[in-house]
């Protein structure tokens, strides 16, 4: 190899560079997106250093996802302004993406928080000090025919998607102090998603600081009640009195484990302090 040739690189030490295959390198340069500085005689392909930079962006660009089209076109077109506005709008891409992954990773710590509780419940009834929570609660749930009021459910999912406030907590309902002094667990009156304690909107329930006397129950959700005429009981012999709702949550649900028997759900009814 001549002295010039040394300070270039072959298409195998260009692609070991980059942690690619040869062949990457002869597709990008059959369509026109990346070619050799030099080719010589015998085909031999040659790349350049003043290339490297050039060719990290189109990988990071391809690591975006960006098709190879549109790197084409930014890559034949380029210039000064048209690279800031580029860089611009794929900054701005990054944001979204970076803003989705967090909340993608609160989903998960949610989860697993959920699942750890879930795993360790015992069958005690206890009472215990609960912080602040931030709910967002649907319409009132109408008595149907059917054992949900679907039509208020799915609106309620709509609206927490649409707003993106899945953090992974499961939806629960709420049933109001004069229901469950009648034993009447069977009509909740909202379903709500907990939601970060920063996000304020006009609909946003708080669920107050306090004590409360908390379950749990393994087994599908219509065994929850068992569980509520055990919570009443426990409230009715301590002399307790009910203030405001109780919290039905799932813990344990679909998500995890495949048999309804294994759902662990937990209920909190707030009590006067």
């Amino acid at each position: 190899m001549s002295n010039n040739l040394k300070k270039y690189f072959t298409t195998g030490e260009f692609a070991k560079l980059f942690g690619i295959h040869k062949k990457t390198l002869f597709h990008y340069d059959s369509i026109g997106l990346f070619c050799p500085e030099k080719i010589l005689d015998n085909r031999y392909r040659y790349y350049s250093h003043h290339q490297i930079e050039l060719f990290n962006v189109i990988m990071q660009l391809k690591r975006l996802g960006m098709p190879l089209k549109d790197i084409k076109f930014f890559i034949d077109n380029r210039n000064p302004k048209m690279a800031i506005e580029f860089f611009k709008k794929e900054k701005k891409a990054i944001d979204e993406e970076i803003k989705d992954l967090q909340r993608l990773k609160k989903l998960m710590d949610t989860k697993i928080n959920l699942t750890k509780l879930g795993i360790n419940f015992t069958h005690d009834i206890k009472i215990e000090e609960q912080e602040e929570e931030r709910f967002i609660i649907s319409d009132y749930i109408n008595e149907t025919e059917d054992e949900h009021d679907i039509k208020t459910y799915t609106e309620h999912l709509k609206y927490c998607f649409k707003n993106q406030l899945d953090s992974g907590y499961p939806v629960g309902v709420m049933i109001n102090a004069k229901k469950l002094s009648n034993n009447d667990f069977y009509h909740p009156d909202y379903y709500f998603t907990k939601v970060e304690k920063n996000y304020s909107k006009e609909n946003i329930f708080i669920k107050p600081k306090g004590k409360y006397v908390v379950g749990y129950i393994k087994g599908y959700y219509d065994t929850t009640a068992f569980l509520y005429e055990r919570l009443m009981k426990f409230i009715n012999e301590n002399n307790l009195s009910i203030d405001g709702y109780s919290y039905e949550q799932g813990l344990i649900d679909e998500i995890s484990v495949q048999d309804q028997n294994d759902y662990v759900t937990k209920i909190s009814i707030k009590i006067n302090d």
